[in-house]
Order: C-alpha cells, then structure tokens, then sequence
C-alpha cells in the first residue's frame, strides 16, 4: 500500500505534484488499465503506466517480437525476438514493478473474446489495424467505457480520448485502407511522443480531472501540434446503437498481417503436447507459457498460427504440413 516507506518513496516526485499528490497515488494503485497491442505505442504506454504505480494492467497483442521491432518498441531488446509480445511485455514490467498486477493475453481480439477487456476502467487502443480500433470503439460505447485512440505513422500521431456520451471513432475515422509502418516506414521519437501523450490521458482519466474529447495531432519533425474537435456525425451507426463490429464473424482463415511476409491462420484449438512431440521429430521446438515455435510458424494454445510465408498458399500449405487441416 501506498503508506509503505518503499512505496511512498517510488512515487516520491508524483505525490509532490498538485495534480496527483497521496490521494491521487492511492486512486490509481486502484485501476486497471487495459493496452490492446503491446507494439510501439503499447510499451511505451505500458511502462509509464506501470513506473507510475497504475496497480493492475492487462496486456494484449497477437503477434512476435520481430528485428525490425526493436527501433521503437521500448520493452523489448535482441533477446526478446521471436517470443510473444504479451508474454515478453509482462515479464519485462514485472522487472520495472513488481508492485503491480499484470495479465497478458496473446490473442487475436475478436467479438467472441472481447470480454477480456470487462474489468478495465479504461481501455487503450495502441494497435496497427482499423479492424480491431472498430471493435473496441463498439465494444467500449455499448458497454459504456471510456477508451483512447492513437495512431502514428511517418513522423506524426494523432490521439483522442472517447466517452461513451460523445464523439466516437467512427464519427471521422472511414474503414478505407492506410498506410502502415511497413510501407512508409514510422520515427521512433513521434511513437513514443504520441504513447506519452496517451499515458498522460489516461491518467488525468484515471484520476476523475477533466479530460476534452479532441483530436490531438502532432508532427514531431515540423514541430506542428494541433488539436481538432470533431463533431458527432448524424448518422453514425455506432452512436445509434448498431454495434456491427460486435457482431462481425471472421470471413477468412488466413489473414495477412501489417508485417510484410506474416500470415495469421485462424484454426480450431489444438493439443500443444502433442504437436511438440510431433515437431521435435522434425527439429528443435521452443515452447513458452501459451505458444510453440518451430522453423517459420508460431502456434498458440487458442489454435492461432503466425506463419512466415511470402503468400496465402505458401501459408497454407506449411499449416497443413505442420498443424493439420
């Protein structure tokens, strides 16, 4: 508890600011946040959160720690290529504060294990796909949480906190196609300016101060930072109640990631132990606390696989050699 020497003595340079102060330390001890995508703005986020004594964090990602993950995805070093982003972001805040409560989850979010998210006061959105960012819009203004979108690309970011009561994400943000990392490459700076301004959000959020629902956005290399409001749309179908992104079914089993050369397959749930005996069969197979490794292709116990492959056929037919029809 907060009245611990040790703990007063963490959060020494919080408690003396006015805005948080003792009181403000223990009320945050007190939530829970939950980070959807622990890439290069959910580490970031995750460890401010966590070095500022948030008490309980859940951790989501469905993806593995990849090279090219390391200019900016702060929790992560050269050994923590190829293992889980969830699991490895746990183990690594666990490091920075033992204090505090974390659970990790490497799934792929969907309608049907969205719920994952129930116990958070506040839900951040730090992933790199629309798909899921409309998910949790629906899923946060039906079950009346607040949650705060961020994105950033090049060298700028945008991030805006959301209510239940007011503008959502699909009153301005269209499900056309973006661009991504991947193809236009991202600057470590304006990812960690944008997680840290997300951070400070949450807080304020966190600690009950008032928080304006506007669009910020910040280019870090024209030192440009504007802050946008953004009106309700008339018929936003989201506001309205329709809630379609709740209701939505996945239409394809194999689905290509932001990455370039990474497929997800979504299979039915499989018997770990017995795909390890059968892979090591075949060659040497490194198994953690929710997923196997082998070669090119990562299964998880949910019966997920991320497979390297430079097409749908390729990734379909090492799935098939590997886990099965």
């Amino acid at each position: 508890m907060l009245n611990s020497e040790k703990n007063h003595s963490r959060y020494s340079r919080q408690i003396l600011l006015q805005e948080i102060g003792k009181e403000g330390q223990v009320i945050l001890q007190n939530k829970k946040v939950a980070i959807v995508g622990v890439g290069a703005l959910g580490t970031v986020a995750s460890e401010l959160l966590a070095r500022a004594g948030v008490g309980s964090l859940i951790l989501i990602d469905r993806d593995t720690v990849e090279e090219s993950n390391l200019q900016r995805q702060t929790l992560f070093d050269e050994k923590s290529v190829g293992k889980n982003k969830a699991s490895a972001a746990e183990q690594r805040i666990k490091e920075i504060n033992s204090d505090i409560k974390v659970e990790f989850h490497s799934i792929h979010l969907t309608p049907q294990n969205i719920d994952v998210l129930q116990s958070a006061d506040l839900i951040l959105d730090c992933t790199d796909n629309l798909q899921t960012r409309f998910l949790i819009n629906d899923y946060c203004k039906k079950e009346i949480k607040p949650w705060i979108y961020a994105a950033a690309i090049k060298t700028s970011g945008y991030v805006m906190p959301i209510f239940p009561d007011g503008t959502c994400l699909q009153c301005f943000l269209s499900e056309s196609s973006q661009e991504t990392c991947d193809t236009v490459g991202v600057l470590n700076t304006i990812t960690v300016s944008i997680a840290s301004l997300q951070a400070t959000l949450a807080l304020k959020i966190l600690l009950g101060k008032e928080v304006e629902s506007v669009l910020h956005h910040y280019d870090i290399w024209n030192q440009s930072f504007k802050k946008l409001h953004i009106k309700k749309k008339e018929n936003c179908q989201t506001c309205a109640g329709n809630y379609s992104h709740l209701q939505r079914k996945e239409t394809s089993k194999y689905v290509r990631f932001c990455s370039t050369g990474k497929y997800q397959v979504l299979g039915p749930r499989v018997d770990l132990s017995e795909i390890k005996e059968r892979w090591e069969k075949l060659g040497t197979v490194t198994r953690d606390n929710s997923s196997l490794q082998f070669q090119n292709i990562t299964l998880f116990d949910d019966g997920r696989a991320l497979i390297n492959a430079q097409s749908v056929e390729e990734a379909e037919a090492i799935y098939s050699r590997l886990v099965g029809n």
